[in-house]
């Protein structure tokens, strides 16, 4: 299965796995070197098992909302079982290929277990990822709100209240606002060069990927399954930051919970996103007051479960399919 995505995808290029190894070691390294081994064994030998046991349950909930998801924008013509499988092989790919190519290889998935051709593939994932930065951002704002430390909390909760109708708007009225996209890049004659070209016409596919393939009564169904997807997503990081007794306020939480995910949009190429998260999620805690070195052990042992669960929830999908449909092809 895998070789066959990786021949399909054009993904087996020594330069793009030497350049992502070689920046993934680098930033990991930095984060090693700040690690101080007795406080971070400390850590680990006080660590709550019963805190970790439910991150993982809410990561697990996750994967189903994904799955759900995953269903819901392939037109719910496929079984449930099939969503399971290609979401499971999608985390897994996230995590072992370079930089974002996983969602690249992604495509091929959804072609496989979904049904669906390439570009209502393509144009179903860049719709759920739509989904998710509209969520997680207004997520991010009204953790803001609640610090409210630093910002006017009224200004901030004027702020929120505009953001979360505006983003249900746009979902609304989606095709609309990618109507406008195109017309712009085509007015700014930027549309027929390079990037922009084929981000113009990603615009376009999108467009029609939303006009013919995504029911608008199934809006309120996507929203309900991003948000839950979301909160499972927080839920499971602030029970990591908990399990390892940081000491962050509940708003601090999902503030470094919810920065923390904005990091999988920076386009470096890793391997899995190994060497940005770690040194990201570092940073972030830093900022939370945390000391370098503990910041640094704590990012590394919630990178490290982070890293192991897709392929734990791949086992587990694969195996339980196949115990209630016997053996078939993964």
């Amino acid at each position: 299965m895998v070789r066959n995505l990786l021949q399909k995808s054009a993904l087996n290029k020594p330069v793009l796995w030497i350049t992502a190894s070689l920046i993934s070691i680098a930033l990991l390294t930095l984060v090693i070197m700040q690690v101080d081994i007795a406080q971070a064994r400390i850590m680990l030998a006080n660590l709550s098992w019963s805190m970790l046991a439910v991150a993982f349950l809410f990561l697990l909930l996750e994967g189903i909302m994904t799955a759900l998801r995953i269903w819901l924008f392939a037109g719910k013509k496929p079984c449930v079982g099939s969503a399971l499988k290609a979401n499971a092989w999608y985390v897994l790919l996230l995590v072992v290929l370079p930089a974002r190519l996983g969602e690249v290889v992604a495509i091929v998935v959804f072609e496989r277990y979904l049904g669906q051709k390439y570009g209502a593939a393509a144009m179903s994932i860049v719709a759920q990822r739509l989904y998710d930065v509209i969520v997680l951002g207004t997520f991010f704002l009204i953790a803001l709100l609640g610090l409210g430390d630093f910002m006017d909390k009224e200004i901030m909760g004027i702020a929120a209240v505009l953001l979360i109708g505006f983003s249900l708007f746009v979902l609304v009225r989606l095709d609309m606002f990618l109507t406008i996209s195109a017309l712009f890049f085509k007015k700014m004659n930027i549309g027929h060069a390079g990037i922009t070209k084929k981000i113009m016409r990603l615009i376009l596919q999108a467009r029609l990927y939303s006009r013919h393939n995504l029911n608008r009564r199934d809006i309120p169904m996507a929203l309900i399954l991003t948000i839950g997807k979301w909160v499972s997503n927080l839920a499971a990081l602030v029970f990591l930051f908990m399990a390892l007794h940081l000491g962050l306020s509940f708003f601090e939480n999902i503030i470094v919970a919810s920065a923390y995910n904005f990091l999988a949009i920076i386009p470096l190429q890793t391997i899995g996103g190994i060497g940005v998260g770690e040194a990201g999620l570092a940073l972030l805690l830093v900022g939370m007051s945390l000391t370098a070195s503990v910041a640094a052990g704590a990012s590394l042992m919630i990178r490290f479960v982070i890293l192991l669960f897709p392929f734990i929830f791949w086992g587990m999908v694969m195996g339980g399919l196949r115990l209630k449909e016997g053996p078939n092809e993964s």
